[in-house]
């Protein structure tokens, strides 16, 4: 029997969990035991948080970020956090229960899903995180404190700070945030839009400061921001604009490939708030005017602004995540940022803005102010590209065209020779893109199956098209039965027509190829049941998938409508494959190979 897809999709026992944390948290004592350890308290949310450190080596990366948080207890810890590292304790990481295709891009380790224990690697940095959500403890863990990558340094332990947030009813969020007296502006959007120069020119110009790049929201009783980390990033040609931060830089033999680290504290502890409610909210975009100006936005976009990097890097962000911003987005003003050319006078235009009446900043928001209610799940849309650069502004459009409310867009480019990405910088929306080598479209659906934030999935083949309002009636079926794991109607196949440069209908779509893998909406769970596709296969891995789904009697609605446009152009991957190219023989063995098992 070929076992391929039973080793992508591991089941990992609530046990199983456990036993790796407490295996990992008994070498984290013995790390402890062996150095000496250094303790600080923080105080962050109204929590009160106990780091441990085995010995003074990652206390020296992480201490200075987190210093304005601490404070001397006068009780008992609501959480722990264990912090140690192999080369200075000499102790060992025991080696990891999951093969390394069950690491993620986010962090999240696929397969590990108790409700208990939480479990991340972070690739780039080579760490791993741990939390028992029971015993309230967590545990960091890296090889070589000299081997973190510099923002380490400036937001160290995220993932912990994030998973110990969401426990409490808090959220962390990609953003910045300045304030006065009157209460904060929390600013939020991708990279390069200009959070940290608006946040660093509000600094210099002597506002509050509480963050650049990651903070704390809470809602009750009502809307604030708290300060994680004492820090700032910026990139360094953009230094020049604050020389008066000089002497905060902290990486300066560096700058030739990193950003440039600030450390505020303690030089700017007169102006670091530790937290602020919550005044209103702002995307910011760069104007064309030297003006700074404030305009209404769309909570859509600012709420895609919100979302898209917090679910992008934080593990185990999800639905509850979306659900947190939008009640956010419906309790503060929304408003969208024109940035103009003049970086001085922006921060008076904040002061402005700040000391205006809440009444005021509701009438300027208000061509968008009603409230947005979005019932739906969050849905993962996942795109597998191999040279179809051309055909992705498309594809794109049409999945913004369902009007699904909560979505979350990834493309996997499976090893292409084509610019896809000068294409995916000039896409109209934020989407996750991943890179692998070529390795089939099997293969690139995994990965983005493994780092899928949504409840519910959904697979769209580049060149591939889903008809108006596709993704709300397939969402609606799964809403209406809970004990289905997936719904999947009929494909109608559309043929290039090279006179008009269209496509034709043709053919029956009640007699088209069962398992178009696009033509269903998905369960995140039934992958979990059924496992990942199986990527030896190169083609008919969809075939597959549905015939082993049949063996664990997944429930799949199966309406009499077309769900997929599937688009034949001569430039398909299955053009010219013969019956052994494309699998059916080796999908028919698997099949019998798999009843051999059960009925041998």
């Amino acid at each position: 029997m070929d076992h391929a897809h039973l080793s992508d999709t591991p089941a990992f026992s609530e046990a199983a969990q456990i036993a790796f944390f407490d295996q990992v948290m008994d070498c984290a004592m013995r790390a402890e035991a062996q150095t000496g350890v250094v303790i600080r308290h923080l105080q962050l949310a109204g929590t009160l948080i106990r780091l441990v450190y085995a010995g003074e080596a990652l206390l020296g990366h992480f201490g200075a970020a987190l210093a304005h948080l601490e404070v001397t207890p006068i009780r008992g810890p609501d959480m722990t956090f264990h912090i140690w590292d192999s080369t200075s304790t000499h102790i060992a990481m025991p080696p990891p229960p999951f093969p390394q295709q069950c690491f993620t891009d986010r962090g999240d380790i696929w397969g590990m899903n108790s409700p208990r224990i939480r479990t991340a690697f972070h690739w780039i940095e080579c760490s791993v995180n741990l939390m028992d959500l029971t015993s309230s403890h967590a545990i960091y863990w890296v090889q070589d404190p000299a081997a973190l990558p510099y923002w380490c340094d400036a937001s160290p332990l995220r993932t912990l700070f994030h998973w110990w947030m969401a426990q409490c009813g808090h959220q962390l969020l990609h953003a910045a945030a300045l304030g006065d007296e009157n209460g904060a502006l929390l600013i939020t959007g991708k990279g390069g839009v200009g959070k940290s120069t608006t946040a660093l020119a509000g600094l210099a110009a002597g506002l509050h400061y509480l963050a650049d790049d990651y903070l704390v929201v809470g809602l009750n009783p009502e809307p604030r921001v708290y300060s994680l980390y004492a820090t700032a990033k910026l990139v360094p040609e953009q230094l020049r604009q604050f020389p008066g931060l000089a002497a905060s830089l902290t990486n300066t033999r560096h700058l030739d490939r990193e950003k440039a680290v600030l450390q505020l504290w303690p030089a700017y502890q007169g102006q670091i708030r530790l937290s602020l409610p919550l005044k209103t909210v702002v995307a910011p975009h760069f104007g064309s005017i030297a003006e700074t100006r404030f305009q209404p936005i769309a909570k859509l976009a600012l709420r895609s602004a919100a979302a898209f990097t917090t679910l992008s890097q934080l593990p185990y962000a999800g639905r509850k995540t979306y659900e947190f911003i939008d009640t956010l987005l419906n309790n503060v003003p929304c408003l969208g940022m024109a940035l103009g050319s003049d970086i001085s006078a922006v921060p008076a235009a904040i002061s402005h803005l700040l000391q205006t009446g809440a009444v005021d900043i509701a009438k300027l928001a208000a061509v968008e102010s009603s409230a947005v209610e979005f019932t739906k799940p969050l849905l993962s849309v996942i795109i597998p590209v191999y040279n179809g650069a051309s055909f992705l502004p498309e594809a794109i459009a049409n999945v913004l065209a369902q009007h699904y409310p909560t979505l979350e867009i990834i493309v996997v480019d499976d090893g292409s020779t084509d610019d896809i990405e000068a294409v995916v910088a000039q896409l109209p929306v934020d989407v996750r893109f991943f890179r692998q080598e070529n390795a089939g479209a099997a293969a690139a659906r995994n990965r983005g199956i493994k780092d899928a934030s949504g409840d519910f999935i959904a697979f769209l083949d580049v060149d591939d098209l889903w008809p108006e309002g596709n993704l709300l009636m397939l969402a609606e079926v799964l809403l209406n039965d809970p004990a289905l794991d997936a719904v999947h109607g009929r494909a109608q196949l559309l043929v290039h027509n090279a006179e008009h440069n269209g496509y034709d209908m043709v053919g029956n779509p009640g007699e088209a190829f069962r398992f178009y893998i696009g033509a269903g909406l998905y369960r995140r769970s039934a992958f979990t049941r059924v496992g990942l596709f199986d990527s030896e296969l190169r083609f008919a891995e969809d075939t597959d998938w549905f015939n082993r789904a049949s063996a664990c009697a997944l429930a799949i609605a199966r309406p009499e409508a077309v769900t997929l446009h599937v688009r034949r152009h001569g430039q398909n991957m299955t053009a010219g494959k013969s019956l052994v190219e494309l699998n059916t023989l080796r999908v028919f063995k698997k099949a019998l190979d798999r009843q051999r098992i059960v009925d041998p």
